[in-house]
């Protein structure tokens, strides 16, 4: 009975291990302890993407899903809080346009790390990003596109 239990214990643990593939190459020779646990405790986002066709599809997979989570979030507490009676997908193009939302990259990221696996034969590339997006950086952000809008409906009047 003990030696079934430790052999099918051994047979889950290899089967899990299988799971990921084989590392072939990452950016870093250790794995970063954010990209297995959950952040969100601290107020920060993490995004992560795979592609099967190359490391630079991954990356920008994973920029295009942080940027469309951030405008949709902005936009979301903008028609919250607006007071008169905005058209959506105006204020939805003025987030997209907004200096916060243009600025997200692997330059204002907190940190950035990818891996190239070898899945069922298959290369797999996943990029991880670790952003600093929580409910202060929306207000920010949210605070700037309507100053920016402000100046531009007043800018005669100056």
């Amino acid at each position: 009975m003990k030696r079934f239990l430790l052999l099918s214990l051994l047979c889950l643990f290899t089967v899990s291990v299988y799971g990921q593939g084989r590392l072939l190459e990452s950016s870093v020779d250790k794995r970063p302890a954010w990209v297995k646990k959950s952040v969100d405790r601290y107020d920060l986002m993490k995004v992560s993407q795979q592609s099967t066709v190359s490391l630079e599809d991954a990356r920008n997979k994973a920029f295009e899903e942080l940027h469309n989570f951030a405008s949709n979030s902005i936009t979301a507490y903008l028609m919250r809080t607006h007071v008169e009676g905005a058209d959506a997908e105006e204020v939805r193009a003025r987030v997209e346009n907004s200096q916060y939302i243009r600025n997200i990259s692997e330059a204002t990221s907190l940190m950035t790390y990818w891996e190239h696996r070898l899945v069922k034969k298959q290369d797999v590339y996943i990029y991880y990003i670790l952003y600093d997006f929580n409910d202060t950086e929306k207000k920010k952000a949210a605070l700037d596109i309507n100053m920016d809008d402000f100046r531009d409906r007043n800018k005669d009047n100056f």
